[in-house]
This record gives structure tokens, C-alpha cells and sequence, in this order.
């Protein structure tokens, strides 16, 4: 950029400078004034014209530079902006994180076979053995009187549920096991059958012509984008638009312009920090389950982050401490990117990853990212006990890794690792098989091994109620295997055992969307904003349990990951995870670097601002008309939410005594903390959660109708079998084993503890058969 010439002209008020500057070019305009002063008093003895030149440099991601200017300040403020820079420039906080494959609307128009690449020599599957004619009529009426009952009892027990009570748990989690996880049964139908809006209507999804040939080995593995999952080409595909949760009682619209309380205050009042508060924590929860979870959403859902023209001003009042701490008025907010497709909806938006659950935050979500990542005999690129890094973001290369930071690294290296441990059993058992076909099916086994975890180990510890524990075994074993001990569990271990989904279990059983293309919904995108969970720090300790170091997590992010993985290797790092607990999803609990943190474009950032704000301009409902469009009660009083008279106060101050309808559904969801019984969350989110746990393995293919052996192998269905989050850590690190790992049945749980030394962090060994 051309500097000005001639003297320099500054404001009566020299701050102004950077208040009024809009974008990058003004702040160097006020670095270049900035510098022409300080050369005509270069003494600067207060430090002034030194402290606004960092603030200038800082906003333009100029983080040594600032550093320098900042560090010959005396003062406190100073001294701290010094260190945010340090850290900036350590994280490489100016780059993106993640390779963002753009989508193109004429590309995502053709064929989507054009776009993938077939596997070559493929050995034929193994032909179906099939029952003798009278063995499967016996079994299939055998299969429906069960399911005719099954359902009747599920049906008769949502007819007979409490209906007076605000929250529908005060009647399902107050009964007996069995009546608790029928009525919650009643819940996920009523939910299935009404409250899933497709935003694509009657055609294929996607705007795809209809009559396509389906290439033949999509039948048998996953494909690098999601497409030909189904018969349907691009059913839960990157690049198609996230579907809609709850009845259609009303029109969804933008709500940015709308009479609330802006962003930024929401954030301040509700989800950032309070002044010297002690920030909560789970008891029983470490900080690998929030990791977890993390990794798991990116394989879910995320926008399309193509920029776009126009950004969101959000005001900064004057006792904002944003406004004190990096001299500007305003947080400029990029908008969301619209979808590009021709004739689109409004306030339709598309998914940069598949829908399925396929673990493509490992192995990517198109067809170049997949190739880059994998060997060509069929085991994924890994450099020694660490990911490689990627040749642009400079981070570890993989599937996604967008808002990167170790927590992530750690779960996404040891899958990778798990992939290759896979090929190798495969490899073994069938010598002649190629590259090609030790790849695919190594990630089926992969991808369903995570799936497992997640819904048999992560959800009980997330939610040690004994409903959902037996609930959450009754969905991939079936009623039947859920009574017996956790390692004697297996997909449809008995021949006796019915095709239902709550008898036989979701996982081996008979694909259902429901009548509804498969795709996760914007609310659900929502309902998972779980900042609250990530830590203020990582503190690492040895094995012996003395603390080595104690990092700040917003410096364990992007270019810090290497350094730290380097300097205290994976094992330790797990350990130092499984030890500390995670923050608590309540309100006023996210970690304090978030409300002013550093991300690529954007030298200052407050993720709660952001996250009420997409909200809004997703066409997100408020909290009470969203529970309405779900069948449940809308609350007419703050105070039924179960949180502190200050809390309520705060809310009023907010939306309005009587606003409670006003209020933004993340606010609602993180002061509801009237819970059902050992919740890590409230009822809001868990009927979300509700449908969406059981649909993503309900509506897969390779969840239902195909996780055999003809489709994943003898072997593969063994490890599948026999996996636990527990024995895949110590497959790959069994130095783990003389750690606190041996303390735990479900690796989720505190390592630091056992059952008996303090059973309020190990809940599930009251409820689980282990």
C-alpha cells in the first residue's frame, strides 16, 4: 500500500486513530502517522505514541511488530497485549488453520460420480449367505409380533406420560428403567415423525437429475465426499444444505435486525466469564471427552466459509473492555456465506463436510484431500508418532483441522494411527488384497469403531443417567444384549434377535430415514456450540504426577501444536488430558481468552458474540419458540430455567421482564440447569440429541443394513466387537497402562481418581454392568 506523503496529521485526540479504523488499510495509515510522530519526540516518556503503534500493528496481524512497541510500555496493559502478540505470533494466529476447499455451484450440480475415484482390484465380496425360505418367514413374523408389541408399549407409554410438568424429564426420568426408556422411545418417534423439515423437497438432493447410475463399488465403501451413500447421489454429501429440526410452526427468518439486545452484550452478561469468578468444572468428565466431542462435530457439520461482501458491526459499549484493551468501537464480523446454489432458499446454507459418520475430520470430504492423506497401500500418511504437516496451513495435515489446537491433534493422530493398526490386521488375514481394498475397508472399521465409542462410552459419561446408559446400549446392541455385561455386548448376537431398532439395536439393523433425506439441521449445528468445555489452560504433568508446565490454551493452538506434541510426546499429553476435568456447559462459564482472541482476518474476536450472532442470522428460533417447534413447554418465567437470582436478573436486564420469548436459544440452553439426574447438559439440547444420535447411525447404510462381515470382514467386525476408547489408547501407547489409565473403565471419566476413592467422579459404575 502507498504510504501518504508529507507531515503527519494526527486527531486532537490521537486514540481516534484506531477507533474509527474500519480495515487493515486504515490501521497502517495510523501506523504510518503513529510513526511519524514518535520520530519527532522519539523519547515517548509515557509510553503513548509506542502503545497505540502496537495496537496498530496488532490489528493488522503485524505481531512481532507489536510486540516490540508493547514491550517498552510500563504498564500492565501493555505488558499483556506484549504477550497476546507473542503467543499470535507463536500459534501463527494470522493463518488459516484448515485448506478450505471452495464449493462450486457447477461442480456440485454434475454427477457426483465425476468427482471420485474408484478403488482398483477389488477382490469380490463374499457371497450372501442366505437363510433357507422358512427360516426367514419364521423370522420375520417373529421379527413383527415383537415389533407390533415393541411399539404398541412405546406408544401406550408417551400417551400415559406426565404432560403437566415443564420439563418432560420430570416424568420419563422419574420412572422405572424400562417405562423411563420407552416414554423416551415415544420422544425420538414423535420427533422422527414430525419434526425433521428436508430443504430439499420432493427431488434428489442437491438439485441432482434424477436416473443417475449408480457406480458399483459405492455398494461396498464410503466415498471421499459422502456421495452415493445411499441411492440418492448426494444424500448427506460435503456440499449440500443443512436440513431443519422442529415442526414448521413458523416462518424461519434472520433475526439480526430484530429489537434484541446486541451480541456483544448477550456475550458479556451470559456466556463470557463474570469478574473474578472460579470457572466450573465436571466432576466426572476429563478433558479428552471434550476434545472428543470436538473432533466429532467436525466430522458432522460445518459451514461453508467461502467469503463474502458485507460484515456485521457490533457496537462495543463504552465500559466494554474490548474497547479499553485494543482501542476500537466496533467488532466487525465477517457475514455468513450464503448458498451459491442456483434458485437456493433463503437462509439455506451449505455443509463443507459430509453428514455421515464417517470420519471424514480424518480422511477429509473430497476426493483430493482423501488422496493426499493416504499411502498407496492403503495406510494413512503418518510420520513417525505425528501427523505430517501440511505444506500451506503449516499444521498437521488432515481431514479437517480448522480451529486447531492439541486437543484435536491427540484424538485425530491416535485414529490415524488406529487406521494403520487396522490395515495391518487386514493385511495379514488377506495377503492379496490390494492398496485400494485395505484403505476403504480399513476406514469402515475406522469410522465405526469411533461411531461405537461415541454412543456406547462417550454419551454415558457425558450423561450418567441410568435411562440414558441403558438407553444408549439399547440403540447399538438392541434391548436384548443392553441386560448383559458391557464386554459380552454384540451386534445382533443372537439369531433370535428381531429386526427393530429397539429390540435388535440401530447398529446391524434395517436402514429408516424416516422418510426424510438424510442431512444434520442448522439446530443441531447450534445446539453443539460447546465452548463453554474448552479449558483456560492445558497443565501437563508427568507420570509421576508432577505438573511440567501449565500452557494457555489459546497457545496450544495452529503452529504451537507441533512444538508442544514435540516437546512432551503423545502419551503424556493423553495422560495430562485424562486427568483434567472438563469446564462445565453452563453459562458464564466460556474460558476468558475467547473474548478476545486472535483468528485468521480477525486480530479480535469474541467467539460468544459470534456464536449468538450465527445464531440470528441463520434463522435460528429463540430459545422458547424453538422448544415449542420440538413439543415441548415453553417456559414463562426466567426462574424456571434452575438458575441464580443473579443469572435471572441478568436475563431480565436483557430481554425484558416479561421477554422471556425474546431470548436467544444459546442463552436459554446454557441457563437451563433445571436437569434431568446427572446431566451434563439440559433437556433442550437432549431432545435435539434425542433424534439426531439415532438418525446418523439409523439412516447409514453402513451402520444398518451393511456392518456384517460381508461388508467389513471377520476381522473387521472382531476389532469393532472388541474396541473400547480405553483399549485403543493402549494399543497404541501401552506406556499408559502404569498411568492413571488403569483407574478407569470408560477413558472419559477422571484418571486421577478410582470408583471407590471418589465415586461422584466415576457415576457409571453405579449404572454400567462393566
Amino acid at each position: 500500500m502507498d504510504r501518504p506523503a508529507g507531515p503527519p496529521l494526527l486527531p486532537e485526540d490521537p486514540t481516534e486513530l484506531i477507533a474509527l479504523a474500519a480495515d487493515k488499510e486504515d490501521f497502517a495509515r495510523a501506523e504510518h502517522l503513529l510513526s511519524s510522530t514518535l520520530a519527532l519526540n522519539p523519547e515517548d516518556p509515557q509510553g503513548g505514541i509506542r502503545y497505540l503503534l502496537g495496537l496498530a500493528c496488532f490489528h493488522q496481524e503485524h505481531w512481532a511488530e507489536a510486540e516490540s512497541h508493547f514491550a517498552r510500555v510500563p504498564s500492565v496493559a501493555a505488558r499483556s497485549l506484549a504477550e497476546q502478540a507473542r503467543c499470535n505470533a507463536a500459534t501463527h494466529a494470522e493463518r488459516p488453520m484448515h485448506a478450505t476447499a471452495q464449493l462450486d455451484p457447477k461442480v456440485l450440480l454434475q454427477p457426483p460420480a465425476l468427482w471420485l475415484c474408484e478403488p482398483r482390484d477389488l477382490e469380490a465380496l463374499p457371497r450372501q449367505r442366505r437363510p433357507d425360505a422358512a427360516w426367514r418367514l419364521l423370522k420375520r413374523a417373529w421379527s413383527r409380533s415383537l415389533g407390533f408389541a415393541a411399539e404398541a408399549a412405546i406408544r401406550a407409554c408417551h400417551l400415559l406420560r406426565k404432560r403437566d410438568a415443564l420439563f418432560a424429564f420430570h416424568s420419563w426420568d422419574r420412572r422405572g428403567t424400562l417405562r423411563g426408556e420407552l416414554e423416551l422411545g415415544g420422544i425420538r418417534a414423535d420427533l422422527n415423525r414430525g419434526k425433521l423439515q428436508s430443504t430439499y423437497g420432493s427431488g434428489p438432493v442437491g438439485g441432482q437429475k434424477a436416473g443417475q447410475r449408480r457406480p458399483p463399488w459405492t455398494e461396498r465403501f464410503r466415498t471421499a465426499s459422502g456421495a452415493w451413500t445411499t441411492d440418492d447421489p448426494m444424500e448427506g454429501a460435503a456440499g449440500t444444505q443443512l436440513q431443519r429440526t422442529g415442526a414448521p410452526l413458523g416462518a424461519r427468518r434472520d433475526r439480526t435486525a430484530d429489537d434484541l439486545p446486541d451480541p456483544r452484550r448477550v456475550s458479556r452478561a451470559v456466556l463470557n466469564p463474570l469478574p473474578a469468578s472460579i470457572r466450573k468444572e465436571v466432576p466426572f468428565l476429563n478433558l479428552l471427552a471434550l476434545a472428543w466431542i470436538q473432533a466429532q462435530v467436525h466430522d458432522w457439520v460445518s459451514h461453508q466459509p467461502t467469503p463474502v461482501a458485507g460484515v456485521h458491526c457490533v457496537p462495543l459499549a463504552q465500559d466494554d473492555p474490548l474497547r479499553a484493551r485494543y482501542g476500537v468501537g466496533a467488532l466487525r464480523i465477517p457475514k455468513s456465506a450464503r448458498n451459491p446454489m442456483p434458485g437456493a432458499a433463503p437462509l439455506t446454507f451449505l455443509s463443507e463436510v459430509t453428514h455421515w459418520w464417517d470420519a471424514s475430520e480424518i480422511y477429509g470430504s473430497d476426493q483430493q484431500t482423501l488422496d493426499r492423506l493416504r499411502r498407496a497401500d492403503g495406510s494413512m500418511r503418518i510420520e513417525g508418532d505425528l501427523l505430517p504437516l501440511h505444506p500451506l496451513t503449516r499444521v498437521e495435515d488432515s481431514g479437517f483441522t480448522r480451529n486447531w489446537w492439541v486437543g484435536l491433534a491427540l484424538i485425530h493422530t491416535l485414529f490415524v494411527r488406529h487406521h494403520n493398526y487396522i490395515c495391518e490386521v487386514l493385511k495379514h488375514a488377506h495377503p492379496g488384497w490390494s492398496g485400494d481394498q485395505l484403505f476403504h475397508t480399513a476406514r469402515l472399521v475406522n469410522a465405526a469403531i469411533m461411531a461405537k465409542i461415541h454412543t456406547v462410552e462417550w454419551t454415558p459419561a457425558v450423561l450418567p443417567n441410568p435411562k440414558v446408559v441403558q438407553g444408549m446400549a439399547t440403540n447399538w446392541w438392541g434391548l436384548f444384549q443392553a441386560g448383559k455385561p458391557f464386554a459380552q455386548r454384540r451386534i445382533r448376537g443372537s439369531a433370535l434377535e428381531p429386526l427393530h431398532p429397539v429390540l435388535g439395536g440401530l447398529a446391524g439393523g434395517r436402514r429408516d430415514n424416516h422418510g426424510k433425506p438424510f442431512g444434520l439441521s442448522e439446530e443441531f449445528a447450534e445446539i453443539y456450540r460447546l465452548h463453554a468445555g474448552i479449558p483456560d489452560e492445558v497443565c501437563v504433568r508427568s507420570a509421576e504426577g508432577a505438573t511440567l508446565e501449565v500452557v494457555p490454551t489459546d497457545a496450544t493452538r495452529g503452529a504451537a501444536v507441533r512444538p508442544m506434541l514435540a516437546r512432551h510426546g503423545m502419551a503424556r499429553l493423553l495422560d495430562s488430558f485424562g486427568h483434567q476435568h472438563m469446564p462445565a456447559l453452563v453459562h458464564n462459564n466460556y474460558p476468558a481468552f475467547m473474548s478476545g482472541m486472535s483468528v485468521d482476518g480477525h486480530a479480535v474476536f469474541d467467539m460468544g458474540t459470534v456464536d449468538v450472532l450465527r445464531a440470528r442470522e441463520r434463522g435460528v428460533p429463540a430459545y422458547n419458540e424453538f422448544r415449542r417447534m420440538l413439543g415441548l413447554k415453553p417456559l414463562s418465567r426466567y426462574e424456571q430455567l434452575g438458575c441464580a437470582w443473579e443469572t435471572v436478573a441478568a436475563l431480565e436486564d436483557l430481554y425484558g421482564k416479561a421477554g422471556i420469548d425474546r431470548m436467544d436459544l444459546i442463552a436459554g440452553t446454557h441457563c437451563e440447569l433445571c436437569r434431568p439426574t446427572g446431566f451434563g447438559f439440559g433437556e433442550t439440547v437432549f431432545t435435539v440429541f434425542i433424534q439426531m444420535a439415532s438418525r446418523r447411525l439409523e439412516a447409514d447404510p453402513f451402520y444398518t443394513d451393511k456392518l456384517n462381515e460381508r461388508y467389513y470382514t471377520r476381522e473387521g467386525m472382531a476389532l469393532l466387537e472388541a474396541a473400547t476408547f480405553k483399549d485403543v489408547l493402549l494399543q497404541h501407547y501401552p506406556e499408559l497402562g502404569g498411568c492413571g489409565l488403569q483407574n478407569v473403565r470408560n477413558a472419559f471419566e477422571s484418571w486421577g481418581t478410582t470408583w471407590q476413592t471418589a465415586p461422584a467422579e466415576h457415576p457409571l459404575a453405579a449404572i454400567e454392568r462393566y
